[in-house]
């Protein structure tokens, strides 16, 4: 049996691994701290050129408030009441004049899914003076009105569409309900100044029917150049038979 005795008064240790291993650790430790504080005096720039951009956007809205309280105030006056009332009733005048119902007819009814009835329509202003549609639709299925708003929402007339109500209507009872006992009412923004689909592609069938006609028209001119040559041709091989030809003599 053998027995291992070490006599040094300092025995022997791995340091030198032990101080490799610490020094890597110590080295990726200083590494993600580095990145860490680049990335929060990065964080630190962004947020203080945003909060001096909100700041500016609040100077601007502050001066526009201050601006419109003194318009209020002028326009308040008592003598200057009665122009108040007529521009704004004049201006909800020309709002209103701006619906064409030809085109939210013409609009809804290429937008509409079949198996759809519509109840009514309602238009409303904002305070901001948006045209806000209220359009109430029957229907048997939930999903012909999630299209509806789809579609609404695919049309340059319509923004923000969404289904606000909803309502189970008895079908014996109601005879507007049309193909289905369940009534929608969606709202939406109306933008009467925006283009029509049709318009946007009218352009390129005209661009169409015009090159069509311009091969047609040049398929319909006569080539003269064939039937020259056509004619040169016949004039030679007549010419060559007209000829005389030479007399064999006999010896």
């Amino acid at each position: 049996m053998r027995f291992t005795i070490n006599l040094a008064s300092q025995p022997y240790e791995a340091a030198r691994q032990f101080r490799q291993r610490i020094g890597a650790v110590v080295a990726a430790l200083a590494l993600v701290a580095v990145t860490l504080v680049g990335y929060i005096v990065y964080q630190r720039v962004q947020s203080r050129t945003i909060n001096q951009q909100l700041s500016e956007a609040h100077r601007e809205i502050d001066s526009l408030n201050r601006e419109e309280a003194q318009a209020r105030a002028i326009l308040n006056k008592p003598e200057n009441r009665d122009v108040a009332e007529t521009s704004e009733f004049l201006n909800q005048l020309f709002s209103r004049k701006a619906l064409s119902w030809t085109r939210v007819f013409a609009e809804m009814e290429r937008i509409m899914p079949p198996d759809l009835h519509v109840v009514s329509m309602k238009p409303e202003y904002n305070k901001t003076n948006d045209l806000t549609l209220h359009v109430v639709v029957a229907t048997g299925s939930r999903g012909r009105a999630v299209e509806l708003v789809r579609r609404m929402e695919k049309s340059n007339h319509f923004r923000q569409a969404e289904i606000v109500a909803e309502n189970v209507t008895a079908n014996s009872g109601d005879q507007s309900a049309g193909p289905g006992n369940i009534q929608f009412d969606i709202a939406a923004l109306y933008l009467p100044g925006a283009q029509d689909a049709d318009d946007e592609t009218g352009t390129d069938k005209e661009k169409d029917k015009t090159g069509e006609q311009q091969q047609k028209a040049a398929a319909a001119v006569p080539s003269t150049a064939a039937p020259t040559s056509a004619g040169a041709g016949a004039a030679s091989v007549n010419s060559a038979q007209n000829q005389p030809r030479p007399v064999r003599r006999s010896r």
